[in-house]
């Protein structure tokens, strides 16, 4: 019987499946700009990484001491899909990597369930994952809290210690974490260290991850056979 040290790998979804963190991004810098704001696109790529739309608005509203208008997240999901539906990507060479996988892989976002179903079926990745989806906006707190990931595995009976999560953020590294899982981090946006203290192991491609989680992936189930 083929057996390996992970029975689940969760997968978020924006930065680790598709590369939408910097549509988003875009979206925000240029709702900021016609709100009069001349902020910096690239501080604000890598400073809200893995933040949701909310916490980046209360944020930016108090360090501006701005009222944002009432149609501000409407604007943002209105133009964020239009600009998704015309430039959507895979993160190269995620769909190998999932594809190797000998485990169950579900995805687990701060992203609404349509959001995240969209970006699958865009980017061509949505047959790997079926209805294996966890939203953020469904359990009682989203990411940095381990919520999401922890439904994530009741629902596959799976014990937090023999789940992996592939993180890109520091919020999501910290739900893994506090979830108590084994946490990888994509060092797209966050710098190799920042990921690391938060408690990931970091990897900048996903080939050095398929080696780095090789023991655990791969070889109790090759010994097996």
């Amino acid at each position: 019987m083929n057996r390996t040290l992970i029975d689940l790998v969760i997968f978020d979804c924006d930065g680790v499946l598709v590369d939408t963190e910097p549509l988003a991004n875009q979206v925000f810098v240029e709702l900021m700009r016609e709100n009069g704001f001349d902020v910096n696109e690239m501080e604000y790529l890598h400073k809200f990484a893995g933040v949701t739309l909310p916490d980046r608005i209360r944020t930016i509203a108090q360090e501006l001491n701005w009222t944002p208008p009432e149609n501000l997240l409407s604007l943002f999901h209105e133009r964020l899909i239009a600009l998704t539906e015309k430039k959507i990507q895979p993160i190269p060479g995620i769909r190998e990597f999932v594809q190797s996988l000998p485990a169950p892989v579900c995805v687990a976002s701060n992203g609404s369930r349509n959001e995240i179903n969209l970006r699958l079926k865009l980017s061509n990745l949505a047959s790997f994952f079926g209805n294996a989806i966890f939203s953020g906006l469904e359990v009682p707190n989203p990411k940095p809290a381990p919520d999401v990931y922890l439904a994530a595995a009741r629902a596959f009976n799976a014990m937090p210690s023999r789940c992996m999560v592939v993180e890109d953020s520091l919020p999501g590294v910290t739900a893994g974490v506090r979830a108590g899982m084994s946490v990888y981090g994509y060092a797209a946006l966050i710098p190799e260290e920042k990921l690391r203290e938060a408690g990931a192991i970091p990897f900048k491609t996903m080939n050095e991850l398929t080696h780095l989680t090789q023991f655990m992936l791969f070889s109790q189930a090759s010994k097996a056979n």
